[in-house]
């Protein structure tokens, strides 16, 4: 097990989740640790609540607006994207042990119950086979033949697609179908992919607990997206929410989270529509006194 509590101390710690579920046997899906099995979510939550102070994203907004510290090895919990895991598997243990969460739903993908981009690719790699691969940004073809080959070539897809906002991700995991000789997969109920529920989501957001944020519609990266096109997901997005489960928020997260996934335009239209507080998936802790928008998170693997 990770030893997570050496990221506690002076500065607050967020950790950002995908998924919780009862086994993980696969081969290369899941390699990433995106979704972790229950008796290590378990293990990871004790050890940070037996050493530090859990807190919920409201009462860190409340802290940062009324400029107030941090409790020393403050740290909280955060899921990304919308799985019904969430519901299922992690939210009994989180109340159990009374550590709020929030959960960010990417509505679109919850509504169709989608897998992401990558999903279906990392499917694509799960349940068929090829000896190599000619990814279209390299001159010379990848070896697929070992789990390591696969793994590396995922690893390179991650890289390239999300740093490239000229990369059509669906027409992308039409390329790597094609090249498996497979039939395309959109959705599934593998535990690994499927979503929430609506009425699970307003379940979630009815606990005392817990808190639900929009994470875009379809898990669009918001800096890449025109200012029409940017307007247009954010507030539909916020609107699936209204109309299909009740909740009104005031708490976003940005898809992929990294540095070139946000600007000041997205924030901008973000705090045009009500939000209040939106974390990255940039890796550190905050100190007391930081943006709501600038959060930095820990990924929990």
């Amino acid at each position: 097990m990770i030893d997570y509590t050496n990221r506690l101390g002076d500065e607050l710690a967020i950790f950002l989740l995908h998924g919780v579920v009862k086994k993980s046997e696969y081969r290369v899906r899941n390699y990433t640790r995106k979704h972790l099995e229950d008796g290590y979510f378990i293990r990871v939550l004790t050890s940070l609540k037996n050493a530090g102070t859990p807190l919920s994203l409201d009462e860190i907004l409340h802290l940062i607006i009324h400029k107030k510290p941090f409790p020393k090895k403050a740290f909280a919990i955060t899921f990304d994207d919308g799985f019904m895991n969430n519901y299922s598997i992690a939210a009994p243990i989180l109340a159990e042990m009374r550590i709020p969460a929030t959960f960010y739903i990417s509505t679109g993908m919850v509504d169709a119950n989608a897998m992401t981009w990558i999903d279906r690719i990392e499917w694509c790699f799960e349940y068929n086979s090829k000896d190599n691969i000619r990814l279209p940004w390299e001159k010379t073809a990848r070896r697929l033949i070992t789990r390591e080959n696969q793994i590396a070539v995922l690893d390179e897809i991650r890289r390239y697609v999300k740093s490239h906002r000229d990369v059509d991700q669906d027409r992308f995991v039409s390329f790597v179908y094609s090249e498996f000789g497979a039939k395309e997969v959109t959705k599934s109920d593998d535990p690994l992919d499927r979503k929430l529920l609506w009425d699970q989501v307003s379940e979630l957001d009815a606990h005392e607990l817990f808190t639900i944020g929009g994470h875009a519609h379809n898990h669009e990266i918001l800096s890449f997206l025109s200012q029409n096109k940017l307007h247009r997901i954010v507030t539909t997005s916020l609107a699936y929410l209204v109309e299909k489960a009740g909740v009104e928020t005031i708490h976003y997260s940005y898809p992929e989270g990294l540095e070139h996934c946000y600007s000041e335009p997205v924030i901008a239209e973000l705090k045009s529509n009500g939000i209040k507080i939106c974390p990255t998936a940039i890796d550190g802790t905050n100190p007391s006194g930081c943006d709501p928008f600038h959060l930095n998170r820990i990924f929990l693997i």
